[in-house]
């Protein structure tokens, strides 16, 4: 989405079911069956968690982020995140 104001290169500006803009922090991207997926921290509200989605390309330079809500796929992600990307992040267990 085209924003008019210049965000930093690892963020990304994202809109909630109820059509609020939420800043995320761009942590990894994550391949699982061929899928794209994207790890994402929420700017205002670390303590949430992170929140995983997948990136669907629409062509044209533009991408979509649908959250990932199935359960088992998020932990599968999560701890594949937690794999590769360990000795760069800080874990809470």
């Amino acid at each position: 989405r085209n924003n008019e104001q210049e965000l930093p290169e690892d963020s990304v500006l994202l809109e909630d079911e109820d059509g609020n803009e939420i800043l995320f922090t761009f942590l990894a991207i994550i391949h699982h069956e061929g899928k794209p997926y994207a790890i994402l921290l929420p700017e205002e509200d670390e303590e949430a968690g992170v929140v995983i989605v997948e990136i669907i390309d629409l062509g044209k330079d533009t991408e979509h982020y649908e959250a990932v809500t199935e359960p088992a796929l998020a932990e599968k992600l999560f701890e594949r995140f937690r794999t590769e990307y360990g000795d760069i992040y800080d874990f809470e267990d």
